[in-house]
């Protein structure tokens, strides 16, 4: 090798023996730390899988210590392109570098001529393209990935040449880096060393079925195989497929829904219910499904129904609005759920018809919010269901209608709570600690108050005495506790 010289003075530095490092230490000279030793364990395995050169101007050079047969020779033939590539693959496998394709050479006629094959630290560095302004007045620059580029200019590779039936001959052969190579455990973080297999894909998409996204996924996956080595792919791998997958879904994720619910509708043999409608555009604007297991529920529990759309997802920041009641073991049941892309009139009287024609039925009693249009529609539509609203969202806006300094007095909200929240008094004792409550803090001209009292029969418990399981139900928390559970799924 012309360009390079070996010497014991121009190597890199070697690894001192165990028994040299113990002569050294009883004689009292250069005694090393542990991290020292590993050190020189490092240097020692770096060593014995590559030399290292040092040039005449200086610079370093690192050829691998690869078996003969494993090494590109020139004037080797492969019948395909993929076939050398996947040669050459092995071969930074061993000697602990990864590969690339680059460039090729081609005639006129577009015939080629050459094919590169690069050590993946070829190339220059790529330039920062994030500070280059617009060629108008006023343009933002464009935004580019921030990336730390690994490419050192290093010659290593091999350029082929066609060889007609023979296929391809291996025409050059460089052997030589300008960068160390990886060796041992730094093997692993390899692109040819890394491989996201079926199993692991599968396990992906499992974990995203449980709201567990590819960073935990990649940790869980280390503890199942015992160490981040064994798992065969680093977490930016699990990042990666999970991104495609997304990319790939688009905006087909309504399609594959709406696949799903009809092949479980067909092979339910018509006991799963769902039902959509789309705007002009084609967009999903709501969403109704329900199974066997829910209408049972309803059957059975369905007398009171909750529900509250106040949860949207993060994507498309539809409405969730979980159908919930309580079994007899006091625990919640799920009948039916939708997805509304907004909370109109239109939308709320297309869920609560669809709820209907599924259980065959309304509730006979229904919890919800303070909202105008859920009440507008369950008057028009289900004018035999008793509606009641939640107590926790009126309680909660006491603060903002009455002031700050009465909700901070505590003769005032215990008063307030004992007679609001009381089972047991009738009508006509809570409209007299009501009144007591009123004339005692002054609190006649509060319009919030007189409009509460005034629908007092539609949210205070002493007069749902009618309604069988009313007290468990009498405000929203249990659809605001579905609510909870659905966003951690």
């Amino acid at each position: 090798m012309d360009n390079f010289e070996e010497s014991s003075g121009s190597q890199c530095p070697p690894h001192i023996e165990s028994s040299d490092y113990e002569m050294d230490s009883v004689d009292g000279v250069n005694e090393k730390s542990d991290s020292d030793e590993h050190v020189d364990e490092l240097d020692n395995a770096n060593e014995l899988e590559s030399t290292c050169f040092v040039a005449a101007n200086g610079s370093k050079y690192w050829t691998p210590n690869c078996d003969d047969k494993h090494k590109p020779h020139t004037n080797t033939y492969f019948l395909t392109l993929k076939e050398a590539f996947t040669f050459y693959v092995d071969y930074g496998r061993i000697c602990g570098f990864d590969v690339r394709k680059s460039t090729k050479k081609s005639d006129a006629r577009g015939n080629r001529l050459a094919k590169y094959m690069l050590c993946n630290r070829g190339g220059n560095p790529k330039k920062n393209k994030s500070k280059e302004v617009g060629e108008n007045v006023g343009e933002r620059p464009k935004k580019t990935r921030r990336t730390t580029s690994r490419r050192c200019n290093c010659k290593a590779q091999i350029i082929l040449k066609p060889a007609g039936p023979r296929g391809f001959v291996l025409m050059s052969f460089v052997e030589e880096h300008n960068h160390p190579l990886a060796s041992g455990a730094e093997r692993m973080f390899l692109r040819c060393n890394r491989n996201l297999s079926i199993p692991y894909q599968n396990f992906i998409m499992d974990c995203a079925r449980v709201n567990i996204g590819p960073t935990k996924a990649h940790s869980l996956a280390k503890e199942q195989f015992g160490s981040f080595e064994d798992v065969g792919a680093i977490v930016s791998d699990f990042k990666n497929f999970s991104r495609d997958i997304k990319a790939r879904i688009g905006d087909h994720d309504v399609d594959m829904i709406l696949a799903k619910f009809k092949l479980k509708k067909e092979t339910s043999k018509n006991s799963f219910y769902y039902d959509y409608k789309v705007d002009k555009n084609g967009h999903l604007t709501g969403l109704f499904w329900t199974d066997a297991i829910g209408q049972a529920n309803f059957d059975v529990f369905g007398d009171i129904v909750s529900f509250d759309p106040t949860f949207r997802t993060n994507r498309y920041n539809m409405v969730f609005v979980p159908f919930t009641g309580v079994d007899n073991h006091w625990k919640n049941v799920m009948f039916a759920a939708g997805l509304l892309a907004k909370e109109n009139y239109k939308n709320f009287k297309w869920l609560i018809n669809n709820f209907k024609k599924a259980m065959g039925r309304a509730p006979f009693c229904v919890i919800t919010d303070q909202c105008p249009t859920i009440k507008k529609a369950l008057n028009k539509w289900w004018k035999q269901t008793k509606h009641r609203m939640c107590m926790w969202h009126i309680m909660n806006k006491l603060s903002s209608k009455v002031g700050p300094s009465l909700p901070a007095n505590k003769k005032f909200v215990e008063k307030l709570k004992s007679a609001v929240y009381s089972d047991h008094f009738t009508p006509g004792e809570f409209k007299e600690r009501w009144n007591d409550i009123i004339v005692e803090f002054k609190l006649k001209s509060n319009p919030w108050l007189t409009e509460m009292f005034n629908i007092r029969d539609q949210w205070i418990p002493a007069y749902f005495s009618d309604i069988e399981m009313a007290g468990l139900l009498r405000t929203t928390s249990r659809s605001e506790s579905s609510n909870s559970f659905f966003q951690q799924c």
